[in-house]
């Protein structure tokens, strides 16, 4: 288990073990936290038939087809590849599964990783089932956005929500997960993936913190745009997400909260922040166009480079 959720594990055993533990967890974090590592901690937990103090036992034959991922009363709801969000049918798919008696003679675990991609006819489908929960079985909800949960939907959860480990605990796990980065490498990628560990790590074992540090230098060089638009096209959302990163670091050191700065590079100290605060809102709505498969990233990203470089006063 990641170090930094040791004591939510326990809280959540002892839970379990005294049967408090609501039948619609909705745990819910930042990107990188590990969601889906409790998530499915969790729901291994609901299927043992022989649990211990540390969790699930890992050798009784529910134990052995979860970790197969054969076993015939879990039950996962996902973004299908060709859609952009969770349908009505997946829904009641899972409902009728939920209902049908376990096949081992135990309980029944359903789990939605990104539950907050329903769309609202799935979520009108969920919530009979929140609030009649059928005997022994489970839903497990989890959710970077839970605000896009609807209300009713979020009353009806026992919620749980995770936050970014202390640094005394996330740096030494990175190191240890990563050892061939730079102590500055691994500092960067803290910083830019907001604390969360996993984030951190993908950036390392992908390359995109130098992907990142290409896109920064293409804000603050001034590049021709047809070649700036060139390189963020390959990846639009990954673009996106980047954009919005380091207006976050720009917007910290504009407030005048300081904090990390990358190295060997000068970061824009005077623009207007409301502006900042509009170009990195412009940043999170085009990321959810790109995952959305708008087409046209080409003329938002254009659009969003064009009030970039209006918004610096050395350039107006």
């Amino acid at each position: 288990m990641l170090p930094w959720l040791e004591t939510t594990c326990r809280a959540l055993w002892e839970r379990v073990e005294s049967g408090r533990l609501g039948h619609a967890p909705l745990i819910h974090g930042p990107r990188g936290i590990g969601k889906r590592v409790l998530g499915d901690w969790l729901a291994q937990l609901l299927l043992c038939t022989r649990p211990g103090e540390s969790g699930a036992c890992g050798s009784c034959q529910s134990c052995r087809l979860f970790e197969g991922g054969t076993h015939p009363d879990w039950f996962k709801v996902e973004i299908p590849e060709d859609k952009q969000g969770i349908g009505v049918d997946q829904v009641r798919d899972l409902i009728e599964r939920l209902q049908l008696t376990a096949s081992l003679g135990g309980n029944r675990v359903g789990l939605m990783p990104q539950a907050d991609a329903m769309n609202r006819n799935a979520a009108n489908a969920l919530l009979k089932t929140l609030e009649e929960p059928p005997s022994g079985a489970w839903l497990i909800l989890l959710s970077e956005q839970p605000a896009r949960l609807s209300a009713t939907i979020r009353s009806r959860c026992q919620q749980l929500a995770l936050r970014a480990p202390a640094r005394e605990v996330a740096e030494p796990w990175l190191a240890e997960s990563f050892p061939e980065a730079s102590e500055a490498d691994r500092e960067a990628v803290l910083e830019l993936g907001g604390g969360a560990p996993l984030a951190a790590l993908e950036m390392l074992e992908s390359g995109g913190l130098e992907t990142g540090l290409s896109l920064l230098d293409d804000l603050l060089e001034g590049r021709p745009h047809a070649e700036v638009l060139e390189r963020w096209q390959v990846d639009p959302a990954a673009s996106w997400t980047w954009i919005a990163r380091w207006l976050a670091v720009i917007m910290a050191r504009a407030s005048g909260a300081g904090g990390w700065q990358p190295p060997d590079r000068h970061l824009p100290e005077r623009i207007d922040r409301r502006e900042l605060a509009r170009l990195w809102q412009m940043a999170l709505d085009g990321h959810r166009e790109a995952e959305r498969g708008v087409v046209r990233q080409d003329l938002l990203l254009g659009r969003w480079l064009l009030e970039w470089e209006a918004a610096q006063p050395a350039r107006k």
